[in-house]
């Protein structure tokens, strides 16, 4: 891995119970967790040099982007289980 790329600094961000918890039930679907989420968010905002996103009043809600979204099979805590760990019954 390149040494620029090591994830070695820490940031805070705050907001509400609810919002985080939608948010990381969103992202679990992804096989995200909040942090990777976040870094995401981040390194595309510096790559596009702005928000990675138009801001308009129209735009999807995360109910709407939840209906299109990839749908990862859940384990028994709700979290995403990835295609690596998918059981193959062939």
């Amino acid at each position: 891995m390149d040494a620029t790329m090591l994830r070695d600094a820490e940031g805070k961000y705050r907001t509400n119970a609810k919002t985080k918890e939608a948010a990381a039930k969103v992202y679990a679907r992804w096989g995200l967790s909040l942090s990777d989420a976040i870094n995401v968010f981040l390194v595309k905002s510096v790559e596009v040099g702005g928000l990675p996103f138009p801001m308009r009043s129209e735009g999807p809600s995360y109910d709407q982007v939840q209906k299109l979204a990839f749908r990862a099979p859940l384990d028994a805590s709700g979290i995403a289980v990835l295609p690596s760990d998918w059981d193959d019954d062939e």
